[in-house]
Parts: structure tokens; sequence; C-alpha cells
């Protein structure tokens, strides 16, 4: 099958949970196949892509949702967009079915059922405590002044996943728990990281490591 759709010029996609040299009990001959292409690994998707997502679901329905309401969705529902998605839509159907607006309050009702407890169990200090130990740095050097390139990237990295994985955790509250840093140094960080991600292989790497030591995916 595989060689009759390469053949006819088919664009084929697979995916899993490993790379394909991790693959086990496949063929080589088939996993050599699997190499000859593009390999790229999916994170979770950050709090802008998220935000972005609803807002794009918003607009193809032709509803006119807040942009705080959106907000608070994609800082509440971070697990992956089939659950985002559907909390937007029953957070939609149940303000339609009372005759209600869409409001902060309702939304938090609807994502009550939904955050799940891996996420509830990230906080701020652990945060601190697994990109330390990752980058083998003390927190107080984390939370310190330098301007050393590792450390910067460390400070950077913890307040993006300060951010994208703790619900209702403000920028400014991350900031402040990160050196006394604004929430403008905080919103950079979180671009700086997303950007870096994109086009620095190793760099992402750091990234992906720290969040699976924070949020450990089912196997």
């Amino acid at each position: 099958i595989f060689n009759h759709l390469h053949q006819s010029g088919k664009q084929l996609v697979f995916t899993s949970d490993r790379s394909p040299a991790d693959l086990k009990n496949f063929e080589e001959r088939l996993l050599s196949r699997f190499k000859w292409g593009l390999s790229i690994e999916l994170s979770r998707p950050d709090h802008d892509t998220r935000l972005a997502m609803l807002r794009a679901r918003c607009a193809r329905e032709g509803v006119s949702v807040s942009d705080d309401v959106l907000d608070l969705l994609a800082d509440k529902v971070r697990s992956n967009f089939r659950e985002l998605e559907g909390a937007l839509i029953s957070l939609i159907a149940n303000a339609t079915l009372c005759h209600e607006e869409v409001t902060k309050e309702l939304a938090e009702q609807i994502t009550g059922n939904i955050v799940s407890e891996d996420q509830n169990d990230v906080t701020i200090d652990k945060v601190q405590d697994v990109v330390c130990e990752y980058f083998n740095i003390t927190r107080e050097t984390l939370l310190s002044k330098s301007r050393k390139r590792q450390i910067v990237q460390a400070r950077q990295i913890a307040m993006f996943m300060s951010r994208n994985l703790i619900g209702g955790c403000s920028l400014s509250t991350i900031g402040m728990e990160l050196g006394g840093k604004d929430h403008a140094t905080v919103l950079h960080a979180c671009t700086t990281v997303s950007d870096l991600m994109v086009t620095d292989k190793m760099f992402r790497q750091y990234v992906t490591d720290i969040e699976r030591m924070l949020v450990p995916v089912a196997r």
C-alpha cells in the first residue's frame, strides 16, 4: 500500500508518540521508508495558538464572544484542541439554551468540569523547581538579574510554562514570582520562547522536555 501510494505521488502523513528511529516491532524496510520524509514534533499548542483557534471557530460559526471570555478559555483548557473546541461549543450552547449572555462567569462554570488534574497540579513553584533541575541551576540564579544566555532562556521558559500550564495566573503574578518582573517582560519572554521554538531545534527540545517533566504524557 505504501509503495503504491508513494509511486502514485500521494502525500502520506503518519503520526506516532515517538520518532521513526524509536519505533519497535516494525519491519526494517517500512522504518526506512518512514525516515525518508520530514519528521517534526507536535507539542501542546501555546496560549496564543489556542486563542487564535477560538477566534477562528467563532468567526466560522458567526458568533460573537468577547476576548476576555476567549482568553479565559485559552488559559483554562490547555490539553488539546478537541477539548478546547468542546468547551467553546458547550459555552455557546449553554448560553443559548438559558437565554443568557456568554460571560466569564459562565465560562468558569463550563471549564471547571474540563480542566485536568495534571494542570491543577502545576504551580509556579513547581515550574521553577523543574526548570532549575533541568538546567542544573539554583533558584537564586534563576530569579537573579543575570544576563547569561542560559539563565535568561531558563527564566523565559519558566515564564512561558507558567503562562501556558497554570490556569488563571496573570502575567503580573508570574513576573512578580520570577524575579519581580513586570507583565510586559513576561509577555516578551513568552513571545521569544514561541519564536525560538520555531527556529531553534535544540531550544525547542528544552521546552518539550520541561513540559513533559511538568505534565507527563500518558503512554
